[in-house]
């Protein structure tokens, strides 16, 4: 028999499809990837370059503007990494900015 597994996540992810640059511990520059869905307490992305290899448990550190609105900030550690590119944070910390972003997402749905 093959049931679906529940949802487990506590907070509503919000797509998004935004490119961003995501600064991982010990790298000197930053990997340009796509957030593909972010939520109050995680987000995942899609690394553009094929090459870019991200590991569970590095330490992550993002942003992003929104017009007219201050610099939305986020950092966590790398819980899922896949060779397809695809890797999700869990967050640990987020500015005001950040979290008014999420909650405008959310009264929008």
């Amino acid at each position: 028999m093959n049931e679906a597994q529940p949802d487990r996540r506590r907070h509503t992810r919000f797509p998004l499809g935004l490119p961003v640059g995501v600064r991982l511990a010990g790298r000197r520059t930053p990997l340009m990837v796509e957030l593909l869905d972010v939520s109050e307490s995680g987000a995942r992305f899609h690394a553009v370059d094929g090459d870019a290899v991200v590991h569970v448990a590095d330490r992550a550190t993002f942003g992003f503007v929104v017009p007219g609105e201050p610099s939305c900030q986020a950092q966590g550690l790398v819980v899922r990494a896949d060779r397809s590119g695809q890797f999700v944070l869990a967050l640990d910390d987020t500015n005001d900015a950040f979290v008014g972003f999420i909650r405008l997402l959310a009264a929008d749905t």
